[in-house]
């Protein structure tokens, strides 16, 4: 039987993530993508005009069910609190080891997909979180003299030093732990509670 098309682009989207992640993305060619399918180059052309359009519909594709488990979060019930919680702990859910080695090559190798997860990151620092913030204060989880402008200034600009230096290539920690960590200083400071 053959694939239909849908089945054809996405099993080119799944090698291709499994190679860039394994291999690095300029390594990885497109005759690979196609004798590995067993499928001619020009079908990989067909539905790609490039290797960079296939590393787009990677991150397309994560960024969009990001985006959908975003939304259910916001839209569940509980308090401020209980919901940035469930909001810093959604992120570690779409890292895995392949996503970390291909984001830690794409930010050396392909700037204007680097540059998209970082307005995808600064979108919802900015305008997510302020309202779940404001939403706090006026329930009384989130401290009333906190200046949320402030607060989401250096929050993003944390997130992106983050995001675009050489941190998880310099030191023992994954990607899933440092937005963790990330949340813990700047809701729970660094000093213990007596």
């Amino acid at each position: 039987m053959v694939p239909n098309e849908t089945d054809v682009k996405q099993a080119i989207v799944d090698l291709a993530y499994q190679k860039f992640s394994q291999h690095g993305f300029k390594r990885v060619t497109m005759d690979e993508l196609a004798t590995e399918l067993v499928i001619s180059k020009k079908t990989v052309y067909k539905h790609f005009e490039s290797k960079e359009a296939i590393l787009e519909e990677i991150v397309n594709q994560r960024i969009k069910r990001g985006q959908a488990a975003l939304q259910a979060l916001l839209a569940a019930e509980g308090s401020a609190g209980e919901r940035i919680k469930r909001v810093a702990e959604l992120f570690p859910r779409f890292v895995d080891p392949n996503w970390q080695r291909l984001m830690s090559d794409v930010v050396r190798s392909v700037p204007s997909v680097s540059k998209k997860i970082e307005a995808i990151l600064t979108y919802f620092i900015t305008k997510v979180a302020p309202s779940i913030i404001r939403e706090g204060q006026r329930q009384g989880s989130v401290r009333r003299d906190l200046n949320i402008d402030l607060f989401i200034t250096a929050y993003l600009g944390a997130a992106k030093e983050l995001f675009n230096s050489n941190f998880i290539q310099n030191h023992p920690v994954t990607e899933e732990v440092i937005p963790k960590q990330l949340f813990k200083i700047f809701m729970e400071g660094v000093l213990v509670r007596k």
